[in-house]
């Protein structure tokens, strides 16, 4: 982090508000300013006007994040509180509010809610077996799908090429503990015992989706987004030049290497599930306010999507994984994320339940892969000014 940055975060930590004022930094004022009389309402308002700056604060570090970062930055970023925009910034040649980007792996919590969707339909059960819903008898229509359960074949194990490992599961699938390999190979560990992430098992469960609702993936999306007024959000297939010319709203995704050119990406119907759908930055964001309100799925669903199911490395410490959701809790403070990398693009989403916070950030540059640390350093950087703030103001309500 540049010093201009740090000087700027550690200014912003020093000028702390008091502890009462800082409880409201996120809390709809409101109902407060109308219960307030005499003396009080002052003090409301004080509360009030602090609220409002430490919001322009936090607004103010990560638009100084993105101002000083040593790489080069092209995309939208956009905050919320409770679905409302606190901060909305593009940069980048031809970027704009409207601008739609490829999600990269952000595809994966569409499909997972798909995925839930069909079980609340009574379509699909999570400890089924992938054999079962891909070369069984699987109508989407029948409420009671019968099959093997995974585990009990006593030959589970053995090879056959054209059958996946009989264990694998719904449930691995989303987790990312399944080890499924391609079709006809051995599989890469024991179904459920350890965790390896993976885009082609994303692909199947969109061939799962597909068998159960008797529609191609691309339909099913097109269906949801009209279904939750989700303008901005489609799959698409071909060229990223191709589907420029049909989606003019498409940033043309930029490659950095030796020079930065345009991408070679292609979308194809087994990246959709995985990495490939397309959105703008609100549409994401409407989407994550679906999600996280509870409008998307059943209770129960939900549960089972931000449950931390196994544990995961990644670049930030003590994360676990649910369903299309990367999930960690340190220091108290309840966090759903996850980010994305495609030649071409990059993404990052992070809700804060307790603040109901979030933060869409779409990009139409990836950088260079041989410095993964310099990837994803300003994705490290917001993340921490954002949770920095919250942490304080956790502390500040003890």
């Amino acid at each position: 982090m540049r010093l201009s940055v740090i000087s700027t975060l550690l200014t912003g930590l020093l000028l702390l508000p008091s502890a009462c004022s800082y409880g409201l930094l996120f809390a709809a004022d409101s109902g407060l300013a109308e219960g307030a009389q005499g003396g009080n309402s002052i003090v409301v308002e004080s509360q009030i006007a602090s609220s409002a700056s430490k919001t322009a604060e936090i607004k103010s570090l990560i638009q100084a994040a993105i101002k000083d970062s040593p790489q080069p930055f092209s995309g939208s970023v956009i905050l919320l509180e409770r679905g409302k925009p606190l901060l909305e910034l593009q940069k980048g040649e031809g970027i704009s509010k409207d601008s739609r980007f490829v999600m990269a792996s952000l595809s994966k919590q569409i499909t997972a809610t798909l995925i839930l969707q069909a079980v609340d339909a009574g379509k699909l059960d999570l400890t089924q077996t992938l054999n079962h819903y891909l070369f069984g008898v699987a109508k989407g229509d029948n409420k009671a799908l019968q099959g093997a359960v995974a585990g009990t074949n006593s030959s589970a194990n053995a090879l056959n090429p054209s059958r996946y490992d009989e264990r694998i599961t719904l449930h691995q699938l989303l987790t990312h503990t399944s080890g499924v390999d391609k079709l006809g190979k051995a599989n890469r560990f024991e179904p459920g015992s350890q965790f390896e992430y993976s885009n082609f098992g994303y692909s199947l469960l969109g061939q799962v989706l597909e068998k159960v609702n008797h529609q191609s993936f691309a339909e099913q999306v097109a269906q949801f987004a009209t279904r939750y007024q989700l303008k901005g959000l489609s799959a698409e297939l071909g060229s990223i030049a191709a589907i420029h010319a049909k989606v003019p709203s498409l940033a043309v995704g930029l490659q950095e290497s030796e020079v930065i050119a345009p991408s070679d990406l292609v979308l194809d119907e087994a990246l959709l599930p995985a990495g490939g759908l397309i959105a703008s930055a609100p549409t994401y964001a409407a989407f994550q306010d679906l999600l996280h309100a509870g409008k998307l799925m059943s209770a129960e669903s939900y549960q089972r999507m931000t449950t931390a199911h196994t544990e995961i490395q990644f670049l930030w410490p003590n994360m676990h994984y649910g369903y299309g959701v990367r999930i960690n809790q340190d220091d108290g403070l309840v966090e759903y994320s996850h980010t994305g990398y495609l030649t071409g693009y990059m993404s990052m989403t992070l809700h804060y339940p307790e603040f109901n916070l979030d933060l869409v950030m779409l990009e139409n540059l990836s950088l260079n892969l041989n410095d993964r640390a310099r990837v994803f350093e300003l994705h490290n950087q917001i993340r921490q000014i954002i949770r920095s703030q919250l942490l304080l103001a956790k502390a500040s309500n003890v």
